[in-house]
């Protein structure tokens, strides 16, 4: 059972020509819309048509990383002969099909095509009217998952939001995430390079985006999960302003970014002895050795958390919190937040899988240095839970929730920040689970990996609607000004930003309220453990 849990566990120089579709006598945009051709400085692209948008999809942001590049660095693209035609809507990453929890765009089970660095872009138009650019990196684990999920279709927000939205692929599993400087010096920081792959993306938006009608100067990434991971990570490099001005974090902060000695124990688990014997492996071949590695090393959730960007003390300086409360993000706006019930998704096979994450979590993930107030902490949670619950809702806020408070309160002190909770539950069994928010955010409505969500949906779809017309306003009202309440559509509360004591929480669901400090007595028990990254006992 625990091993079916691990399957299923599872974000060069300036644009400079204008759009060859646009003349000075088109309104903004109209021209644009009729054939979706624009000239970038490393090339024309064609993309096509959809319900008043161009959507391009499949832009390759930087070489195939095969070959020699395999293990490297990304290497962003260069310029290209003739028209690019941006139809490609199916690239994924190198993995085995997730036949749980992703929303893959075709039947493959198997996906091993290592030319994958690329993106998509929806837009209302190749104009260069400056608009706000969304940059999304999905979860998954940073072992499956892909930007051409249909669950993650740019449509609604690029209307919506009158925004530019983009959706990008990074390295997953030992091809992104390994560290293999061990073996060889010259590949010291590789277990970066799914990080690295997402930091040349947005370089890339921020270098071409205007020829999509993308405004470079006000970019906001967005993260679910491992993409959350990956974003706050990259709030503890240098100068994070320079890949965005804005960040909203979904289900995942640095407390899960790897520390060092984590990243060695992944690192010393390859059965090899060189990284010529990791090269001269088929794609098929790896994914082969990293299943085995998993299922063997790390079975049940610890497969959610084996690979991740790390500490290198280089490209990742330190703890994300550490560094934010320094104010290294001083100049990066931020939203953040998390499910009500966010461990139970990783139960949803039952209930054996139910009680399998309880204990698994009190036996593997229950910090050790909080061991003296473990019995406490325990019974607080267990007032009107069952055992099973208890420990879920204790992972939940160990994992997630907690985390994501002390990240908001850290970066409060140089930016208002905001916090959300999102609270619908489908079923009451397993609550407003991992990855809920997904299909509310977009406006797609897909509930792939959320049992019960596409019943609960058709039965309150007015409700619901709402509530994901709400959501899209307050995102792209954040991506366009900073303050989620600068464009409000839909009726919904007032949001205020996160500040001590009061700790101000949007608190998501179909009647939308806002609550101070919820669970406060929960999150305070948490006191004095300091979240700076993801480690285990030895």
């Amino acid at each position: 059972m625990l091993k079916r849990i691990s399957a299923a566990l599872a974000l060069a120089g300036a644009a400079v020509m204008m759009s060859s579709c646009a003349s000075s006598a088109t309104p903004a945009g109209a021209g644009s819309r009729a054939d979706c051709t624009t000239t970038t400085s490393l090339g024309v692209v064609a993309g096509t048509a959809r319900a008043g948008l161009c959507a391009f999809r499949g832009i390759r942001y930087a070489e195939a990383p095969v070959g020699s590049l395999r293990f490297r660095p990304p290497r962003p693209v260069g310029r290209w002969r003739g028209t690019l035609q941006a139809t490609d809507d199916k690239a994924v990453c190198p993995q085995d099909r997730d036949t749980m929890s992703e929303d893959y765009p075709d039947a493959r089970t198997l996906f091993t095509d290592e030319d994958c660095l690329r993106l998509n872009v929806w837009t209302p138009g190749t104009d260069h009217r400056r608009r706000p650019v969304i940059v999304f990196v999905h979860g998954g684990a940073a072992r499956f998952g892909t930007a051409n999920e249909p669950r993650y279709d740019g449509a609604k927000l690029a209307t919506r939001g009158d925004a530019v939205v983009v959706s990008i692929n990074y390295r997953l599993g030992v091809l992104g995430w390994s560290e293999l400087g061990g073996l060889d010096p010259s590949y010291k920081g590789s277990g970066n390079n799914g990080l690295r792959d997402q930091m040349t993306a947005l370089r890339w938006v921020r270098d071409h985006i205007a020829d999509f009608g993308g405004d470079p100067a006000n970019v906001t990434a967005v993260g679910e999960s491992a993409g959350a991971f990956s974003l706050s990570a990259m709030l503890a490099t240098d100068h994070p302003e320079r890949l965005f001005q804005r960040v909203i974090l979904e289900s995942g902060s640095g407390a899960l970014v790897h520390s060092a000695a984590y990243e060695r124990k992944v690192a010393s688990a390859l059965p090899v002895k060189s990284v010529a014997e990791l090269r001269r492996m088929s794609t098929k071949q790896i994914l082969g050795m990293q299943n085995k590695i998993i299922d063997q090393d790390e079975p049940g959730i610890l497969g959610a958390t084996y690979f991740a960007p790390y500490i290198d003390g280089t490209l990742v300086r330190d703890s994300v919190i550490k560094r934010v409360a320094q104010g290294n993000a001083r100049a990066v706006d931020l939203l953040l937040g998390t499910n009500r019930d966010e461990m139970n998704f990783f139960g949803q096979l039952g209930p054996e899988a139910m009680t399998g994450i309880a204990q698994q979590y009190e036996t593997v993930f229950f910090p050790q240095e909080l061991a003296a107030r473990r019995k406490r902490m325990v019974a607080a949670y267990r007032r009107g839970r069952s055992a099973t619950a208890a420990a879920l809702a204790m992972f939940s806020d160990q994992g997630m929730r907690v985390p994501a408070t002390r990240l908001a309160q850290a970066q409060s002190r140089w930016r208002p920040t905001y916090l959300y909770e999102f609270g619908w539950r489908p079923t009451e069994e397993y609550g407003a689970v991992h990855t809920i928010e997904l299909p509310f955010v977009f406006g797609s409505f897909r509930f792939t990996g959320i049992l019960g969500g596409d019943k609960a949906f058709q039965a309150d779809r007015a409700r619901l609607t709402t509530l994901s017309d709400q959501m899209i306003d307050a995102w792209t009202s954040f991506t366009r000004t900073g303050d989620p309440n600068a464009r409000r559509t839909v009726q919904r509360p007032t949001w205020p930003a996160y500040r001590a004591p009061q700790r101000a929480t949007m608190m998501w669901n179909v009647d939308a309220t806002v609550a101070n400090d919820p669970r406060g007595r929960e999150r305070a028990l948490w006191d004095g453990y300091p979240f700076a990254a993801f480690d285990l006992p030895a």
